[in-house]
């Protein structure tokens, strides 16, 4: 047998090995992920990194409040602390924010009786009222002081039409998902209200 054949040989033996490199190389992988895994979980735990409440709260007021809100409660708060809620326990509604600066407001009680005649001109005294005392929707732009940690909204047109052209402030609150908005001068006079939003899914 000459040099060259046991070389030759030598090559094929190994050739015929497992391939124990990649082997290695997997069981390398998994412990650093494995390793990796539990450094991040110690520093979300110590607060060296951001949970998503954290991160969420790193964004601007602009950017948390833009997208679609469905409404969860409405109360009027008198100025003792009475709380009423104007639009009943079941109100239906939505906000929505987009990044232009213009927004839209809308809230209803969901048991407004429907009208007799298949005509919203033609409703009744009491159906008109109950439609109107039951309705309150407004849009137009909006701006965000963080400072004030306000909403400063600028209403062109409201169902109640003593806001049409006006210039008001919601006070907010972020709680997770939840917006929360205070209106310092409530329609109905003489109170706050206070309405809770929940982001849409």
């Amino acid at each position: 047998v000459t040099p060259n054949n046991w070389v030759e040989k030598d090559a094929e033996e190994r050739a015929s090995y497992p391939k124990r490199s990649t082997t290695r190389e997997g069981i390398y992988m998994k412990r650093l992920c494995v390793l990796t895994a539990t450094i991040v979980s110690l520093l979300i735990m110590r607060g060296a990194l951001p949970t998503g409440d954290a991160v969420a709260q790193q964004k601007s007021v602009k950017e948390q409040l833009l997208g679609t809100w469905t409404l969860v409660s409405i109360d009027y708060v008198g100025q003792d602390g009475s709380r009423f809620r104007t639009f009943g326990h079941d109100p239906k509604g939505i906000a929505i924010f987009d990044g232009s600066g213009h927004y839209i407001i809308a809230v209803m009680r969901s048991d407004r009786p429907k009208f007799a005649v298949n005509d919203r001109l033609k409703g009744t005294e009491e159906e008109n009222r109950a439609t109107a005392q039951g309705t309150i929707t407004y849009f137009g732009t909006y701006s965000v002081s963080e400072a004030d940690r306000a909403i400063v909204i600028h209403i062109v047109g409201s169902s109640f039409p003593n806001w049409n052209g006006s210039d008001q402030k919601r006070i907010f609150t972020f709680t997770g998902d939840e917006l929360k908005l205070t209106n310092p001068a409530a329609s109905t006079g003489g109170g706050t209200t206070e309405v809770a939003f929940k982001r849409a899914k």
